[in-house]
Parts: C-alpha cells; structure tokens; sequence
C-alpha cells in the first residue's frame, strides 16, 4: 500500500467546524475536525492512553479534543493538555502522551491528507482541481462510495473503456470505444506521478447519448483519462462540430474522482464533475448538463463497484494455475501497474516505523509499571 500520497480525506463542506470525524485511510485510524481557526486537524485516533478511538470524543473549548474514555484533552498540534485524574499540583503530564498528527492540505474545495513520512509531504503537492469550487464552473457530485475492493483496481477499469461493452451495454457501453487509438503520456507534475490517456475523434457520427447531451451530430471528441498519484484520476471529455474542439464551441465535462484506500481489501470512491456556468442539456434545456450526467451516473458507478467486488473476490483463491492474459488495449493498465509497484516498492526500502509493543509484551510492562 502507498502511503507516501495525498488522499481526499472529504470535500470541504463535509468538515463543518468543530464534528468530530473518524477515517481510517491505507489503514491508518484517524480522527479530523475543523478547529475554531478554520483549520481541518488531523491526528492519529488512538487515544495515547489506552487506545480508544477518540473520534467518539468531543470538542472542548479552545479547540480541545477529549477522549471520552479517561478525559484526555489534546490540542491541535496533538499534545496531551489536560489528564482530568491528574489532579494534584505535583502531578505533570507526561511528555509522550503526544498524539501524531497528519499533514492536511484544504485547496480547490478538497481536503487531502498525507499518512505517510511528514517530511515526504513537502515535496509532492496535492493535486489541483480548480473546476470543483470555481466560479465559472457548475459542479455535482456523489455521496462518497464505500468499494469492498483494493484501489487499484478501480484505477484499472477507469483506464479501461472496453469493459464498456459488454459490462454497460444500454447505457454508456459501446464497442466503438474500444476501436479508438489510444495516445499514452507520463509526466511527473507537482511531485505526483502522472499517467494519461488520450482518445481522438474526428468527423465522427455521435451515437444518440452524445448527441442528446451535446446537441452534435458529427464532429470531434478528445477524451482525456488521467491517473494523478494513486489518490486522483481525472476525466475530460471535449465535443464540438468537426475542427472546433479546441475552441470555445467545445463542450463537455471535467469528472474527478477520489480514490482513498482503506486498507488493502477496501477504499473510498468520490464523484466530482463539473460543467461550464450556463450550460444546457441539449435534450431538455430546462436542465442544466451537469446535472443531467449525473443523474444518469448512479447505474454505471454501481456496475463498476459490482465489478471490482467481483474481483476483489477472486483474490481469496490461490494464484496455482492462473495466469492473466493481457491484449494490445491493455497498454494503460499495464504502465499503471508498473508506476503504483515502483511507488511502493520504494516505500518497502524506506526504514521501517516503529511498531506498538504487541499485547502480550503490554501485560508485562503494566505489571512492571504498577509493582
């Protein structure tokens, strides 16, 4: 698993001041709120006393957390500030009982979060995705998606347009997709390795969804998939009457999608797409397109987790006597793999952090620390 990213850990409206929140994000327990100054704080959820989970806590005045186990209270750097059964002047706290705390940054209506090495987060940058809280862009998104499968795979369909037939037949699936030449792109772009598809049309008769989005008949489409890190994958999809692609006639859609792993058999999957202000359904005008896409959405997103939960499945058997056939339409997938091993292989030769004592040792130490 990849730790050293930036994950959505929720849009920015989703953090209203003060709510207590538990994530658990590539396996991390995290407890995240908004502090008094606007900030989103994150720490590790563990509270350092006994481990309670201290997003059943509560917020104290001055932007303390407590644990509602013993009383702790931390503050936002995740110092231990207040041991209500320390009472006595000659009590102290002690200085250990310190919770970590994560890197949070809040850009373009999107909160990330870094679980990995702090030190790491200071050479990649989150992600930009402008279009979702821009103000000439009209933006809807989905409630976020628990997927009962690792994140890879779903980075894997979303490169993949041939599953479109037969897997969404009668709703976006056609096999002409599949017959598109494919232009593949890498780059490194902001610290975050970056991984793109590019899909061409020209002159081309739009089936009837198209044209009932667009109102185009025959023209071009550039279709853009694009994996940004393991944390973002962004769509655009540009169609306009033949030669006008890349003008202001253009129109289409920007569709980023958050992908925030769990743990290694489960992750988070969010929808974020955004149109230009004003712009119509060319079926119905009385609608915006933005919200005509997305109200066709729920279907495809539910035969994709389906999908990946199917797969998901399937790795409880042994790998003896399997092998997977790769074919020439693979090409993205198979990069794609090769970038997500290179990034947590470069994890696995990082020194290892250090691990809590197990239970067993726990029992001795108490003993020793009460006699």
């Amino acid at each position: 698993m990849i730790r050293n990213s930036w994950y959505a850990a929720g849009f920015s409206d989703e953090f209203p001041t003060g709510d207590v929140q538990g994530h658990t994000i590539t396996g991390r327990p995290i407890v995240m709120w908004r502090s008094e100054a606007d900030e989103v704080v994150a720490l590790d959820a563990r509270c350092a006393h006994k481990r309670f989970p201290l997003w059943e806590g509560r917020i104290l005045d001055g932007d303390r957390l407590e644990c509602a186990y013993h009383g702790f209270a931390y503050d936002t750097t995740g110092q231990c500030v207040a041991i209500p059964a320390l009472h006595e002047r000659s009590d102290h706290i002690p200085p250990t009982a310190r919770q970590r705390r994560f890197p949070v940054v809040e850009q373009d209506g999107i909160v990330w979060l870094w679980p990995g090495d702090t030190e790491k987060s200071e050479q990649v940058s989150p992600p930009r995705t402008p279009e979702v809280a821009g103000p000439h862009w009209e933006t809807a998104r989905t409630e976020p998606m628990p997927v009962a499968a690792n994140y890879r795979l779903l980075i894997e369909n979303l490169f993949d347009l041939t599953h479109f037939y037969p897997l969404h037949a009668g709703n976006i699936g056609s096999l002409a997709d599949a017959m598109v030449p494919i232009e593949i792109e890498r780059e490194v772009r902001d610290g975050n390795r970056t991984l793109r598809t590019i899909r061409r049309r020209k002159d081309f008769t739009f089936p009837p969804m198209t044209r009932d989005r667009f109102g185009v008949e025959v023209g071009d489409q550039i279709q853009i998939h694009e994996m940004v890190g393991p944390g973002l994958f962004r769509v655009v999809v540009k169609v306009a009457p033949s030669g006008k692609v890349d003008t202001d006639e253009a129109q289409g859609f920007v569709l980023y999608q958050t992908i925030t792993p769990v743990d290694d058999d489960r992750h988070i999957w969010r929808r974020s797409m955004s149109c230009r202000a004003g712009t119509r359904w060319a079926r119905d005008p009385s609608r915006t397109l933005v919200q005509a896409l997305m109200d066709g959405a729920p279907v495809v997103v539910d035969q994709d987790r389906w999908a990946l939960e199917q797969q998901q499945r399937m790795f409880a058997y042994p790998d003896e006597g399997y092998r997977e056939v790769h074919i020439k339409t693979d090409g993205a997938v198979i990069i794609a793999r090769q970038m997500l091993d290179e990034l947590e292989q470069a994890e696995t030769e990082m020194p290892a952090e250090p691990q809590p004592s197990p239970v067993g040792s726990q029992r001795a130490r108490r003993g020793a620390e009460v006699s």
